[in-house]
Order: C-alpha cells, then sequence, then structure tokens
C-alpha cells in the first residue's frame, strides 16, 4: 500500500473527483478525512467508505470559511494527531457569464471557493504539516488556466491563480520538506465509469474524455513516495488537449499511417580499438 498510516484531508469529497480521490486513497491504506459542505453527501461517503473496512470520517466544512477550516484542521489533529496529505479539490463549475456582466456576488462566490479556499487550507494545514517536518500538498486546478474557457473568467482566473500559488507555496514550504504540487484535469466524466465509457472526442489526441479514476492515480502518485522528487509542479492529465497541435492549428488529422517496412538487420556497431 502506497500510501500506508497516511492521513489525508480531501476537500469536496463528497462527490466527483473528491470521491473518487479519497477512495483511491484508503485503497491505498490512508485515514481519509472527508471535508465536505453538504452533509448529507459528505455523510454518505463516510458510510460507503466505513463499510468497506476503510478508516474515513466526514468533517462539515465551507472551504471558503477561515473558521470551518480551523475546526477541520483541530479536529484532524486530535482524532489522528497528524495530517500528512492534503488534496485541494473542491471546486465550483459553470458559467460565470460575460465578462462584461458577472455580477460582483458570483465572483466572490467562484474566486472564494477555488482559490481563496486552497490559500486558506494550504496555510492552516501547512502549519501543522511544518511542525511535523514534512507533508503533501496536492492542488486540483483545470486545463482552462492555459486554455481559457469562455464565460468563466472568474474559474479560469482562480484556477490560474492555483497553479502559481502552487509554485510559490513550493518555494516558501520546501524548507520544511512539504512538497506542492498541481494536477490539472481535461474533460473528465462525470458518469459513473461502469456505465459507460467514456465520450470520443477530437479534443484529445487519446480521442476520448478521461475518467476520474484516471485523476486519482495522479493524485496517488503524488502522494505517495514515488513523487518524492516532485514539487512545484503541474502535472496535466488531459489525455493530450493542450498540446493537440491538430485541434489548435484547425488541421485534419492523418489517417493511422501505415507501419514503414522492416528495416533489413543492420551489422552491430564496430567496437572501440583500446
Amino acid at each position: 500500500m502506497r500510501l500506508k498510516e497516511k492521513v489525508a484531508v480531501v476537500t469536496g469529497a463528497g462527490r466527483g473527483l473528491g470521491r473518487t480521490i479519497a477512495g483511491h486513497f484508503v485503497q491505498e491504506g490512508a485515514t481519509v478525512v472527508i471535508a465536505e459542505q453538504d452533509a448529507d453527501s459528505g455523510q454518505r461517503v463516510q458510510a460507503e467508505l466505513q463499510s468497506a473496512g476503510a478508516a474515513a470520517f466526514f468533517v462539515k466544512t465551507d472551504v471558503s470559511s477561515r473558521p470551518d477550516v480551523e475546526l477541520l484542521v483541530d479536529e484532524t489533529v486530535r482524532r489522528c494527531g497528524r495530517i500528512d496529505v492534503l488534496v485541494n479539490n473542491a471546486a465550483v463549475l459553470g458559467e460565470n457569464g460575460h465578462f462584461l456582466e458577472i455580477s460582483q456576488a458570483v465572483w466572490d462566490h467562484v474566486v472564494g471557493v477555488n482559490q481563496t479556499a486552497v490559500f486558506i487550507c494550504s496555510q492552516l494545514v501547512g502549519r501543522v504539516m511544518a511542525k511535523a517536518g514534512s507533508g503533501n500538498i496536492i492542488n486540483i486546478s483545470s486545463i482552462n488556466a492555459a486554455v481559457p474557457l469562455p464565460r468563466c473568467a472568474a474559474y479560469v482566473t482562480a484556477k490560474s491563480a492555483v497553479e502559481s500559488l502552487t509554485r510559490i507555496a513550493a518555494n516558501e514550504l520546501a524548507p520544511y520538506n512539504i512538497r506542492v504540487n498541481t494536477i490539472a484535469p481535461g474533460p473528465i466524466e462525470n458518469r459513473p465509469p461502469h456505465l459507460e465509457l467514456p465520450r470520443s472526442t477530437e479534443d484529445t489526441l487519446l480521442g476520448r474524455n478521461g475518467l476520474p479514476h484516471e485523476i486519482a492515480a495522479a493524485a496517488v502518485f503524488l502522494a505517495s513516495e514515488e513523487s518524492s522528487f516532485i514539487t512545484g509542479q503541474r502535472i496535466a492529465v488531459d489525455g493530450g488537449m493542450l498540446v493537440n497541435g491538430y485541434r489548435i492549428y484547425g488541421l485534419e488529422p492523418p489517417a493511422k499511417p501505415a507501419l514503414p517496412a522492416a528495416h533489413q538487420e543492420e551489422p552491430p556497431p564496430l567496437g572501440v580499438e583500446n
């Protein structure tokens, strides 16, 4: 188990990517704290994980509220004694409206949950990790931080800020042996993977949307010692969407090219004389 005896806080773990990440973490041996604002979904995930024999508990948390996050951190330390991993996953999605029409209320809410909450959680959990002399913070951004999504100025701005925050936090927390990285998902299916295959799309080089477990696998990797020399990085899990030159330049991708004819076996290279 790659996360055996680790204590991990996963925000927004009551549904979607957070729920999947929490599930993968407990499978790898971690104790997971489900930080979720919606009590019903948080309690449901807690029951699902505990019924499977996993160590997990729910703490009702509005991640954009500093007092709520303070209670989350205090409760986690009280029950577990430490925090090894923080996954800043909670997010508000959806269309924000045209740039000239976004209300201040919408801007404040979207930025509060997607950006300010990452700062609050990272700072308060980071203080606990700093005292322990180690830790691991994983932020979930979006490829839209690099490719702006129309009518989503607040969301795109917040996700871009998360990537900048990742880099500065990685610099300032490294002396405490705390690593900070970002996962930038591409188009990910919300449907349960056992019901349908992911939709086909020309947006990605792999020709399909991604699945939640593919983001969770990246999170497990970053949370484990397998990534012990990685910090301050953004890992795009997007099926090649950001580097899809055919889509960027409006070109028709070629049919699968025929493999070249097999070459005759070449003689081995000459040895070097002493």
